[in-house]
């Protein structure tokens, strides 16, 4: 069975439909079939008709949906940005909220103990 397109389908039809029309005697024999032909035409493009607006609305939908996530986005890191600031950049209570604190190296860490440690043993105020 060939494939037609909505268009060659429905067009062939109409002009099938309005040959014979200008032919109500020759053709009384076709009523039956063509009021079935009729029928499915209109019903066809009534599907077609709905099919479209659907997807307009789908796609309404979409854009919807994603002018939301976009503000929901900007607000959520509008909450970051405010926990940051009431905790600090370095607190460990930014993991309660999702978010990574800042953590000093390692090998930093270990260097200003150091330097710590030698101005307590260095310091002479006892």
């Amino acid at each position: 069975m060939p494939k037609n397109s909505f268009a060659d389908d429905t067009f062939d039809w109409s002009q099938l439909l309005a040959s014979v029309g200008k032919h109500p005697d020759e053709m009384d024999f076709m009523e039956e079939l063509s009021s079935e032909l009729r029928l499915i035409l209109n019903s066809v493009m009534d599907f077609h008709k709905e099919r479209l607006q659907l997807k307009a609305r789908s796609q309404q939908i979409t854009r919807d949906m994603e002018a939301l996530q976009n503000r929901g986005r900007n607000v959520a890191g509008r909450i970051r940005a405010g926990v940051k600031t009431q905790y600090g950049l370095n607190s460990e209570q930014l993991t309660e909220f999702g978010m990574n604190p800042r953590r000093r190296r390692i090998k930093d860490a270990k260097a200003e103990q150091q330097a710590m440690a030698k101005i307590a043993d260095s310091d002479p105020v006892s």
